[in-house]
């Protein structure tokens, strides 16, 4: 097991270096004079020289990006012009909340959809079937900015059971359940697509493994249908599930930039967009390396975890 982790870890290195590549390229082929933009009605030709000098503008693109990968390799991620402090305790600041609606959206649509997937398998065309199709087809149709909106419309602005945005009130206390009020809305718009497509893809697994021939010996030997179903099923089925769940890991956290922008979230995502706009270059190019290691670390995890289930990955 410990050379298989070491194996992906190293696969890992050339995936990361693309990305660096691809997040330096983007952001340099950006038309524009990011000085100019930076600088607004303070752009005179002293300002914007002072700027492309601080900022390394002056230098070739390559010798920027080497610069700019060696000082993330010692961990200096580089300093927000717009913000005026590194980026590293300003992406790990802002990661926190992201991490918690992220984090409760992927639990939301991993115990549900896996549920919904065997509840709908074990009653194959039935009532249930049906029903749980209906809506997870609804559920997917739906884009997650919007049904965030009416969310906000319906439940907040209307009922007023929750509030309308933000992670903590202006005025009042911050404590678990006022967070758990703030977070519910928007960890449920997240989470709907990815809770559909857990559940019809949990489902189509389940269907696959119940035609087994170890199923049909547990039900001769008497085992009760809810053993056959939770205890057999659906840890075989769980080695195709895994997969799954680690690409909605990858959808939810990167599905957070809208939801964050709809609800007034203060994440990496809501982050990422004010940089956008500020061309604070080095803000974004940090905010989504970062980013973009955490998902490929989440996805070593996730091959980790299937290989535990099924020992022949490894291989």
């Amino acid at each position: 097991m410990g050379s298989y982790i070491l194996k992906r870890l190293v696969s890992a290195i050339p995936v990361l270096l693309g990305i660096t590549v691809i997040v330096f390229a983007i952001m340099a082929l950006i038309p524009g004079d990011p000085a100019t933009a930076i600088l607004g009605s303070y752009a005179t030709p002293e300002n914007v020289e002072k700027i492309n000098r601080d900022l390394g503008l002056d230098k070739p693109a390559v010798q920027r990006y080497f610069i700019w990968l060696g000082n993330m390799l010692q961990g200096d991620f580089g300093r927000s012009f717009s913000l005026n402090r590194p980026v590293l305790d300003e992406v790990l600041e802002r990661f926190g909340a992201t991490l918690a609606l992220a984090g409760t959206s992927f639990v939301l649509c991993a115990v549900f959809g896996v549920a919904a997937g065997v509840v709908s398998a074990a009653r194959q065309y039935g009532f249930a079937d049906k029903a749980i199709t209906f809506a997870v087809l609804l559920g997917i149709s739906i884009p997650s900015f919007f049904l965030g909106m009416m969310m906000i419309l319906i439940f907040a602005v209307q009922l007023r059971w929750f509030p309308v945005s933000g992670m903590w009130p202006v005025y009042g206390s911050r404590d678990l359940m006022t967070l758990v009020q703030h977070l519910t809305l928007p960890a449920i718009a997240l989470a709907v697509v990815a809770t559909g497509v857990v559940a019809r893809l949990s489902r189509s697994a389940m269907l696959e493994v119940l035609r087994q021939d170890f199923i049909r010996t547990a039900r001769a030997k008497g085992v009760p249908e809810r053993g056959v179903i939770w205890r057999h099923a659906l840890r075989a089925a769980m080695v195709s599930i895994i997969p799954v769940l680690g690409i909605q890991a990858g959808f939810v956290l990167s599905g957070a930039v809208y939801i964050e922008i709809v609800f007034q979230w203060p994440g990496v995502g809501r982050m990422l967009v004010d940089a956008i706009l500020t061309r604070d270059i080095l803000l974004v190019q940090g905010g989504v390396v970062f980013v973009a290691a955490c998902y490929v670390l989440f996805n070593i995890v996730v091959d980790v975890a299937q290989s535990l289930l099924d020992p022949r990955i490894k291989t």
